[in-house]
């Protein structure tokens, strides 16, 4: 079942917001808002639309491959030490997954418009809120409302933007877009989520938006803003962002390269080290200071992205963990505010980013 999007203007002052499906009729009642209304486009379904999932079925690892393929990309997260994947296969139709992780609420989502993967903790105010798809676009961006307040939240503000929640932040949890054989690298003992959902008229695996994810096409859905031309519109980029500083890493970039990255560099003051594995088209994000030291990281293992840091010799998993060496047992904090997304979309949210070259 493709799933169908129409363009509607929301042709009110900035500051107040009528949601209306495409036929017309209210979603929801109108919202003080405060983003520039002009942006915000009914995306062609009315709220919950496309249906959000909440803790919906998973299995271990060692049964996913009735479902998920090696090679298929997952977004990947880790909650006191329990690991779990969401496939894209299933997450494309539902863009929003309401759960729970190692004893913690999350909600993991993605937009496919502008291809951004990005996982949250749920709690606003001390209250766990569950979340859907409003049907709204802003920059052809998810929005998500809450079932509390019927706030929107935009998925890549990270904030409420209309609604009684307007400025409330949503922690970020770190992320990982890789496939599903490299996450099952890193954590064998995953779980993943499964097509296994109240919703069969689903055709999970099948990508439903054509050729509009090809790096080259131009190609919008909905009006936006104009986007930087520096690079592919649709290029993944890995953005990490640090305050108001904001750097973008492209793949094409970290791909010419080599075979397996390190690199160290700066956001900002945010001393991080970039990762990338080619062959997995896999780039992570770390915080590289350890108990208040500086460290400097090179490649020592490019089949596995095992890092060396130059100040100790101490060797790092691929997961930023010392294994060998004089700080073993030591872990890097991997980064929150950092994420795989198109560049359009990210030149737009990020119009002073820098872009690693």
């Amino acid at each position: 079942m493709p799933l169908q999007r129409c363009r509607f203007h929301i042709a009110v002052p900035v500051g107040l917001a009528l949601l209306a499906g495409c036929g017309g009729g209210t979603d929801a009642p109108a919202l003080d808002c405060v983003l520039p209304s002009e942006h915000l486009y009914s995306g062609g379904v009315s709220r919950d639309g496309i249906p959000a999932l909440t803790n919906s079925d998973v299995v271990g690892a060692g049964s996913a491959s009735a479902f998920v393929r090696d090679f298929d990309r997952v977004l990947g997260i880790v909650v006191n030490g329990a690991a779990r994947a969401y496939p894209f296969g299933v997450i494309w139709w539902h863009e929003i997954a309401n759960d729970t992780l190692g004893g913690e609420p999350v909600v993991v989502t993605y937009c496919p418009l502008t291809g951004s993967g990005i996982a949250f903790d749920p709690t606003v105010d001390g209250e766990v809120r569950n979340f859907g798809v409003s049907g709204l676009l802003f920059e052809n961006n998810l929005m998500m409302f809450d079932r509390r307040t019927n706030s929107l939240w935009g998925q890549m503000f990270h904030q409420a933007r209309c609604g009684p929640a307007t400025g409330s932040e949503l922690a970020r949890i770190p992320v990982v877009e890789t496939t599903w054989l490299r996450w099952s690298e890193l954590h064998p003992n995953s779980s993943v989520l499964t097509t296994r959902t109240d919703f069969t008229d689903r055709n999970y695996g099948t990508y439903p938006y054509g050729d509009y994810n090809i790096p080259n096409n131009p190609r919008l859905l909905f009006p936006s803003t104009a986007f930087s031309a520096e690079r592919a519109p649709k290029e993944l980029v890995l953005g990490i962002l640090n305050g108001s500083a904001a750097t973008a890493y492209p793949f094409g970039v970290l791909s010419a390269m080599g075979d397996a990255v390190a690199i160290n560099d700066m956001v900002g003051d945010l001393p991080v080290l970039v990762t990338y594995l080619t062959l997995r088209a896999t780039a992570m994000a770390f915080d590289r200071r350890v108990n208040g030291r500086l460290l400097t990281f090179s490649v020592a293992d490019p089949a596995t992205l095992a890092v060396t840091d130059a100040e100790t010799g101490s060797t790092w998993s691929a997961t930023g963990e010392a294994i060998a060496g004089p700080l073993l047992g030591e872990k890097l904090a991997q980064i929150a505010d950092a994420y795989v997304v198109f560049w359009f979309a990210w030149s737009i949210y990020h119009a002073n980013t820098e872009i690693f070259r």
